[in-house]
């Protein structure tokens, strides 16, 4: 009996412990940290970009959370979801018609793309800025610069000891920006 009121304690200091853990740790919207935040939002908005929950939790990261790395992982993460759409726009018949000869090794893994999920199953960022470079939405000068930020992403995704400052996921985010016309 002893032993059951001893875990009834326990259990019950579990539950108000818990409880109280949950208000410590969530992250409060304050007044700005970081101006700058508000003036991408106005523009990324003023784009028309309809889809922004990537690119509002990116900015919340850097403005509430100081998590320019996570930052910048999810405004890459925006911009692809927009590309992948892009390219499907027609139905993926631009990029089946070159698929075989441009992209064989995916022909041979799925023959045909007929979805965003296939699309990303098949096509990592790298490859999905070559289509989009042959498919005409980007340019030369535009694949070299994403390419670079697909690099910066990478770098904050996977390796630790890569610093990123709230100036240089603020500054992704306006050369990411520059960028979102060509997918919408």
């Amino acid at each position: 009996m002893e032993y059951l009121n001893k875990l009834e304690q326990l259990v019950g200091a579990a539950n108000r412990i818990s409880r109280s853990d949950v208000n410590r740790f969530a992250v409060k919207k304050r007044p700005e940290r970081v101006p700058e935040v508000s003036e991408l939002r106005a523009e990324i908005k003023q784009l028309g970009v309809r889809e922004l929950s990537y690119f509002e939790e990116g900015l919340d990261c850097i403005q509430f959370a100081q998590a320019s790395r996570a930052s910048i992982v999810l405004g890459w993460t925006g911009y692809i979801d927009l590309l992948q759409k892009k390219i499907g726009e027609d139905g993926f018949t631009k990029l089946n018609a070159i698929l075989k000869s441009d992209f064989g090794g995916v022909y041979k893994k799925a023959g045909k793309i007929n979805s965003t999920e296939e699309l990303a199953k098949y096509f990592d960022d790298s490859l999905l800025l070559q289509a989009a470079k042959k498919l005409g939405i980007l340019k030369k000068h535009s694949h070299t610069q994403l390419d670079a930020m697909r690099d910066e992403r990478n770098n904050c995704a996977h390796v630790q000891e890569y610093a990123v400052t709230p100036r240089m996921a603020l500054g992704f985010y306006a050369k990411l920006i520059q960028f979102l016309p060509l997918v919408l």
